[in-house]
């Protein structure tokens, strides 16, 4: 085994192993949770990008990048409206050895600087909606303990921000994201569940909040993506306002939502084994290895076939490569390039050459397929597609296993003892009760299942009064 730790039983430190041999992280900086993205982890955060710039332009986003810093009075105003994220800014007190006349904050989030400009550029009914993206870093200065890609104090990510003319247009705007973001998750092969979550949980300032919740194998749930309608609350907070077409001036209607390098995580606590990473094929930076199998001289052969191999699936869009070296078995090759999650594996061998064939080999399943080199590349494209969908159908599967359902308090209780993961169950609406929950149980209430009228079937969980409606918990990174 590859790994010194076992995933099903000890996830936590095969989690932290996995990060570092499969070249995702490397997090020996000399600042906790700010990390060095490798080449296969910052490959995977590329085609997560590409996918999603993709759709956001398609849907009439504009990328533009807005600065770092953001002046003291501007998160002060936003922190007279709403809670935010104070507590996490990293500010910038000093210049060399002299004092800055005003602090100067490093972005939590960008709610703040982007709608002060919004503000400037806005005037007429024409010039809405507004549809921005911006790729960047976050800084949030969090002081709990931080966990790689989990819980990073810097981190990237993509951030959307719209304003419209009405709240009919904002919430179309978030049923977009929504399509948007089932598209990326499609294709990183997670399963998940999208819940609107309480009026307690809600992002500051938003009047209400979706969130995307997949498991991970220690019963845990991870926030893959959120989506927030923001109604007019920090429009008014902004001055941000539009001159309708019969003259009257009104504040916009907002929407924000945003994806980061934690969902990097979820691929990874998702796919992976024993043996390594398994990259989906869409987001992968190699989607597939060709190794040589080498006899005494043969190489030559062997190596020719390899390089045609490597060069026909590259016209067809396919990243691949070649490891020739000879300094290494194939075998400690195959243990490699599993470890580092290649979807794919093609092996070619003097005997291949002399049959004209090649044999692929799947990651997710180590099934091997001996191939004709005529019809090579159409059986890569079909089994990387195989792969993907066999990771896919997994990752459901995962998700109908740790859901649960309870009626009672000790039900849950017992149910999350034994396995955690996500449990259905009845709430009454009283944040007190939720408050409870966690205190005894340390699971909270996630929220209602999104576009499903769910009937309650029990009294409310915690206090046994009258169910309002029917809730998904669990403990959450």
């Amino acid at each position: 085994m590859p790994l010194d730790h076992d995933k099903s039983t000890d996830f936590a430190n095969w989690y932290s192993e996995i990060v570092m041999k499969a070249e995702i992280v490397d997090n020996r900086t000399p600042i906790k949770g700010a990390n060095v993205l490798l080449p296969n982890g910052y490959g995977i955060w590329e085609n997560i990008q590409r996918i999603l710039d993709a759709e956001l332009k398609a849907t009439g986003h504009n990328n533009m990048y807005f600065p770092l810093f953001v002046p003291e009075e501007l998160l002060n105003k936003e922190a007279e409206h709403f809670s935010g994220f104070a507590p996490e800014v990293a500010w910038v007190t000093h210049v060399g050895d002299k004092k800055l006349d005003r602090k100067v904050g490093l972005r939590p989030t960008s709610e703040a600087i982007m709608y002060t400009m919004f503000a400037l550029w806005i005037r007429s009914h024409t010039d809405l909606p507004l549809k921005v993206n911006q790729w960047c870093n976050i800084i949030r200065w969090d002081t709990k303990e931080t966990k790689v890609l989990l819980r990073d104090r810097e981190f990237l990510w993509h951030e959307g921000h719209t304003a419209h003319a009405t709240y009919d247009e904002a919430v179309k705007q978030v049923e977009e994201s929504m399509r948007i973001y089932e598209k990326l998750f499609h294709d990183l092969c997670l399963s998940y569940i999208i819940v609107k979550r309480p009026r307690h949980d809600t992002f500051p300032g938003a009047d209400y909040s979706i969130a995307y919740d997949s498991p991970l194998p220690d019963g845990r749930v991870l926030q893959i993506g959120t989506t927030h309608n923001l109604g007019q609350n920090f429009s008014k907070a902004f001055n941000v306002r539009f001159q309708k077409a019969d003259g009257e001036h009104e504040f916009v209607y907002q929407t924000s939502y945003g994806v980061s390098t934690r969902v990097i995580a979820a691929v990874l606590s998702m796919h992976g084994d024993n043996k390594g990473a398994i990259i989906p094929p869409k987001v992968a930076l190699t989607q597939a290895i060709v190794i040589p199998i080498y006899f005494k001289g043969k190489h030559d052969p062997v190596n020719k076939a390899t390089n045609e191999i490597v060069a026909e699936l590259k016209e067809q869009g396919i990243r691949v490569k070649a490891d020739l070296r000879d300094n290494y078995t194939s075998g400690w090759k195959f243990n490699q390039y599993e470890l580092l999650g290649v979807p794919l594996r093609i092996e070619v061998g003097p005997r291949d050459v002399e049959k004209n064939q090649a044999v692929l080999v799947r990651r997710d399943n180590g099934q091997k397929i001996t191939v004709s080199r005529e019809e090579l590349t159409q059986k890569v494209k079909e089994a990387l597609e195989a792969v993907e969908n066999g990771l896919r159908e997994r990752a459901w599967k995962r998700l109908e296993e740790v859901t649960s359902e309870a009626k009672t308090l000790d039900e849950l209780e017992e149910i999350y003892s034994d396995k955690k993961g996500i449990i259905r169950t009845n709430w009454c609406g009283d944040e007190k009760c939720s408050d409870q929950l966690k205190e005894r149980i340390a699971v909270e209430i996630r929220g209602t299942k999104l576009g499903e009228e769910e009937e309650v079937f029990a009294s409310c969980v915690i206090c046994g009064n009258e169910a309002k409606e029917v809730v998904y918990v669990a403990s959450a990174y």
